[in-house]
């Protein structure tokens, strides 16, 4: 296998979250046709609520949110940068959750794998065990000890009590399985969750009916995201038996290696984000005018 077939986005300046969500699924749909293995996406989103594939987002995004979203949506629309004083809701194309993201609260990555290549990720709990594993692996290496709990959460234990730092979800697309997860950076995320969102309809059995604030947790202040992102790289690229990489430019999502793939993914996801992502119809009641 050649190295070269593995690609990491760095993190970018802030765009919508309509942008992000495009980009990762438009990255899936063109990764097994452009003979890619494997990749790995750092990505941030200004104040956003984010609802799973399907989630009802008048049960799980208090009304006032929802009002204020809708009436931008439908009078002046978005653009790919960041709108001021706002909070976003979108729809991703993952199951799970309802979860809020902000710029400063909490990271996101997306892992992604080719089936074709990594048929030891086709079991769906196997998977999950399998990227939970490097995501646990890499922060590990800053020494953090977290482990998974429940279905796909990875969890840090205070004083015998489990506090969840990341929950994560899953889509296949066209052979290509995209695991995305959020890291809780700090605890301001978490009184911002309890603004704009209510106690979810479900939750996994660990959780024992805690509120946001007593149940989540950030990681601790020594964490470095500079050193976490090559971490997580690292890991990915031992998970594929590959030595690690010394130039991280030479598998940058934006250098020459990449540029077809690139070209390709950036045109998907415009039209993937203006047919879809952006539209209210399908963030609020699923649907895709045709």
């Amino acid at each position: 296998m050649n190295s070269n077939k593995i690609f990491f986005f760095p993190e970018i300046p802030p765009r919508s979250p309509y942008y992000n969500l495009a980009i990762e699924e438009a990255i899936a749909l063109k990764l097994v046709s452009e003979g890619i293995t494997a990749g790995v996406r750092l990505w941030k989103n200004p104040d956003s609520i984010i609802l799973g594939l399907s989630e009802n987002p008048f049960r799980n995004i208090k009304e006032e949110v929802v009002t204020k979203y809708e009436s931008v949506a439908r009078t002046v629309g978005f653009h790919k940068k960041p709108k001021p004083n706002f909070c976003y809701i979108a729809r991703r194309a993952s199951g799970g959750g309802t979860v809020f993201h902000s710029l400063s609260g909490n990271i996101n990555y997306s892992l992604y794998f080719n089936l074709d290549e990594r048929k030891d990720l086709f079991p769906v709990k196997d998977s999950y065990d399998i990227l939970l594993g490097i995501v646990a692996k890499s922060l590990g290496r800053q020494n953090i000890q977290c482990f998974p709990k429940g279905k796909s959460d990875l969890v840090l234990e205070k004083n015998g009590i489990y506090k969840k730092i990341s929950g994560n979800a899953q889509f296949r697309k066209r052979n290509c399985i995209v695991q995305h997860g959020t890291l809780i950076l700090e605890d301001r995320l978490i009184e911002r969750v309890a603004e704009v969102l209510y106690h979810p309809p479900e939750e996994p059995d660990y959780r024992k009916e805690r509120s946001h604030k007593e149940f989540l947790t950030s990681l601790p202040n020594f964490f470095s995201e500079k050193v976490w992102a090559k971490d997580l790289v690292r890991e990915v690229f031992s998970y594929l038996g590959e030595s690690e990489p010394e130039d991280f430019s030479k598998i940058s999502f934006f250098g020459s290696d990449f540029s077809t793939f690139r070209k390709h993914v950036l045109q998907e996801s415009e039209s993937i984000r203006k047919k879809k992502y952006q539209n209210p119809e399908y963030t609020l009641h699923r649907e895709i005018p045709t």
